[in-house]
């Protein structure tokens, strides 16, 4: 019996071929993850020195109520992400031509603000510093990410500037302009529940006693909370632009009304039943709790008819 070779009696071996080529090779999910959270940590530690000035303000919110919200938005802007992962990692495509710009731009600016070439102001400079650290966090996730996966996580960036203190200037304008208006809405309200009142700028002399409507009244604290969830609430229930717009534009009227009505209660309240109620009793501190919750209720409410209404129309 002829003997056969084993090259003759074997099947020839083919060898597969690569799927991928050195060439194609980018960041995987795990090392492009990595590398944004080090990047975070870094401008973290390089911008320490402001961001705990804000973090220590946001949490004696009783001094500052300004930044009472800062604490949070890191932890909501992180959810929103997490919440919209898939879109993102479906536009994943890293850039460094057009990354490396704004990582430029925000790390110039945390660096600026700790000299005194731009401003010597303190507070000017905590704001430009947060202002440079977002912009620096936006920078990193394209860097790792890409645009295009930028355009879709643009939201949760935008609601980070929320992080950005007011610099003084522009605190005081807001301030003033909330003062200004809640003094007016509460005018209005005496009207028409029919209160004798006399007014004169800031101050209303009622039967009995006289308030004046001071720059703590203007609910700045509640206002931004009001705002920010707004915008949450837009992006996350509506979804045309007309909709969104609709609830975006009544929350500033809203929380004027919500000032004049704490302000009109607490007035009436004190005309009626006890002047303390007016100078720093428990209801006067605390009341401003329950007309927030009832102004959020109010924006949740409407929130979902747009929301209803945009069900029915794509019907």
């Amino acid at each position: 019996m002829p003997k056969q070779s084993v090259s003759a009696a074997t099947p020839e071996l083919q060898l597969l071929e690569p799927t991928w080529t050195p060439a194609k090779i980018g960041l995987g999910p795990t090392v492009r993850d990595a590398g944004f959270l080090l990047l975070v940590a870094l401008s973290v530690a390089w911008c320490w020195q402001p961001l705990t000035t804000v973090i220590g303000r946001s949490l004696k919110s009783a001094e500052y109520e300004h930044y009472s919200h800062i604490i949070l938005l890191p932890f909501i802007s992180a959810y929103l992400l997490y919440l919209n992962r898939a879109a993102i990692l479906r536009q994943v495509h890293p850039g460094l031509r057009a990354g490396i710009f704004p990582a430029a731009v925000g790390a110039a600016t945390i660096w600026l603000a700790g000299t005194t070439v731009i401003t010597g102001e303190p507070e000017y400079g905590v704001s430009l510093a947060m202002l440079g650290l977002v912009t620096l966090w936006a920078g990193s996730f394209v860097l790792c990410y890409g645009l295009r996966a930028l355009r879709s996580a643009a939201f949760p960036f935008l609601l980070l500037l929320f992080m950005v203190p007011f610099p003084p200037a522009v605190l005081t304008a807001i301030i003033v302009f909330l003062q200004k208006a809640s003094a007016d809405a509460s005018a209005l309200l005496f009207a028409l529940i029919g209160m004798p009142v006399f007014r004169e700028g800031f101050f209303f002399a009622l039967p009995g006693l006289t308030i004046h409507v001071a720059e703590e009244c203007s609910g700045i604290r509640s206002s931004l909370a009001l705002l920010i969830s707004g915008l949450v609430m837009a992006y996350l229930f509506l979804r045309s632009t007309w909709t969104r717009a609709a609830l975006v534009g009544v929350i500033i009227p809203l929380a004027i009304a919500k000032n004049a009505v704490r302000i009109v209660v607490l007035s009436w309240l004190a005309v009626h039943v006890d002047p303390s109620f007016i100078t720093g009793s428990a209801v006067h501190r605390n009341g401003g709790i329950p007309v927030f919750l009832a102004s959020l209720t109010i924006l949740s409410g409407l929130a979902w008819l747009l929301r209803r209404g945009e069900v029915w129309k794509s019907r």
